[in-house]
């Protein structure tokens, strides 16, 4: 009996070594990646500032995918089943923009939850994050983010900054590592340029 048994066990670790091979072969043909945007502001000589409740983003349908988006035409897009972040993008640039703010001179993490001690909150929804391929010669990563942020009157919070961003970051190729520095680029243009705006607004 048991040398009978003996091929059916040889088959069936074959088997069980063939399926970890093939898990290993569909894990390596994908990549992850994760965007970066540090800007000048993230670096105060005394750091400290409004204490500043940064509340996760939400983000349009179409590109909740942890998969890499592009258009292909006007109407037509495509995710890329090999090319991928390593968190949803609404948290990824939720963290990315949180952590400047916190590391500028005009920000700082809110202690506790507790309306009292939050100074400011910041609501943000991205309506556009994706490479756009119309013209292959002269592709592009496309970020649009919506920021809110709101400051606290004591008994409510007030709007003091309600506007939509946009950044198209010209690409030398359609290449996931360049998208993904291209996309990392239009994250920073829209931070600087919400910077440019607390400029000019009174807090």
């Amino acid at each position: 009996m048991k040398t009978k048994g003996r091929p059916v066990l040889i088959f069936l670790s074959l088997c069980i070594l063939a399926g970890c091979a093939n898990i290993r072969n569909e894990f390596q043909e994908k990549s992850f990646y994760r965007i970066q945007a540090h800007s000048q502001m993230a670096n105060p000589i005394t750091p400290g500032g409004e204490a500043l409740l940064v509340n996760r983003f939400s983000i349009s349908p179409e590109f909740e995918t942890n998969s890499f988006v592009y258009r292909l035409s006007p109407t037509r897009f495509a995710t890329d089943f090999h090319n991928n972040f390593m968190v949803s993008p609404a948290r990824m640039i939720t963290e990315v923009i949180q952590e400047d703010l916190w590391a500028s001179p005009l920000f700082s993490p809110v202690p506790t939850h507790t309306m009292a001690d939050i100074g400011f909150q910041l609501w943000g929804k991205v309506t556009r994050f994706y490479g756009d391929a119309l013209d292959p010669k002269h592709p592009k990563a496309v970020v649009t983010i919506r920021l809110i942020l709101e400051k606290n009157t004591g008994k409510s919070f007030t709007p003091v900054i309600n506007k939509t961003y946009e950044a198209q970051i010209e690409l030398d190729a359609p290449d996931p590592v360049l998208l993904t520095d291209g996309l990392g680029k239009g994250v920073l243009q829209i931070l600087d340029a919400f910077y440019a705006d607390l400029a000019n607004t009174s807090l």
